[in-house]
């Protein structure tokens, strides 16, 4: 079939459109949806990356209150008695024995119990209101009990809070020695900075005041015994024996919070 020219150029441009259109199909139409996924793949990246840009933004505040926590807990767990130094009697005895080496008092007897579970109670002053039915009945305002509310504020709450468990361990001891010295010993225990409370105290000899104790022999026109006479000397030697707690508590582990 012979074509003329009109035919030609109207096949050429059917066969340009047909290359065309095949050339959209096959090439181009495939790279416009992969860079359309491409598009929406990165999108999806981008949002991910700024929501991982936020956590990592907190990391560090959070970072610093954990360490800030532990920190507030070492603190804390410095005043009581390191677990290491009473976790059984004779640890107890060990970690007590300079008191009494210090301030020069002889042990005559003592005796320690291993570690265990215990509490502390709270110490607290309870006000006492006398009359105080009557103050009621002329208390028209209030302010009273208002006032007697605000005193008694801290004694409510301490006597209603609940106990927490603790380490502790105790520690009775009887020791002799100068007046003086049983008082540096006691003085030596409260001093220290660690939670060990003298819970019961018994002088056995001891006169606290020869002073006063003299004034008032003569007061009284009473003769003081030869044995009398010795307890007031300053180097009398006087007993005394004492009931000790020791607390402790476990250490808290370091956080790691550095990233690896």
């Amino acid at each position: 079939m012979k074509l003329n020219y009109r035919d030609k150029i109207i096949l050429g441009a059917l066969l340009a459109f047909v290359i065309l259109l095949a050339g959209f199909f096959l090439l181009i139409k495939p790279k416009y949806t992969a860079i359309k996924d491409d598009k929406a793949a990165l999108t999806k990246a981008e949002q991910e990356r700024d929501d991982v840009d936020a956590k990592i933004s907190e990391i560090k505040p959070l970072q610093e209150r954990i360490k800030k926590t532990y920190d507030d807990t070492v603190t804390l767990t410095n005043d009581f008695v390191a677990y290491n130094d009473m976790y059984n009697a004779r640890k107890v005895d060990q970690y007590m024995q300079h008191f009494a080496e210090d301030n020069e008092v002889k042990i005559l007897n003592l005796n320690a119990t291993d570690v265990g579970s215990g509490s502390v109670d709270y110490y607290y002053f309870t006000p006492t209101f006398v009359g105080d039915d009557l103050l009621k009945a002329a208390d028209l305002n209030g302010d009273r009990q208002a006032a007697n509310a605000e005193l008694s504020a801290e004694s409510d709450s301490l006597k209603d809070r609940t106990k927490e468990n603790i380490l502790s361990s105790n520690y009775t001891i009887a020791v002799t020695g100068t007046r003086e010295n049983i008082w540096n010993y006691l003085k030596a225990i409260e001093d220290q900075d660690k939670t060990i409370i003298i819970n019961n105290v018994s002088l056995n000899g001891i006169i606290i005041s020869p002073e006063q104790y003299e004034k008032q022999a003569d007061f009284l026109g009473v003769e003081l015994s030869d044995e009398e006479k010795e307890m007031l000397e300053d180097d009398a030697e006087v007993s005394a024996q004492f009931t000790i707690t020791l607390y402790s508590v476990y250490d808290l582990s370091e956080p790691n919070v550095e990233a690896d």
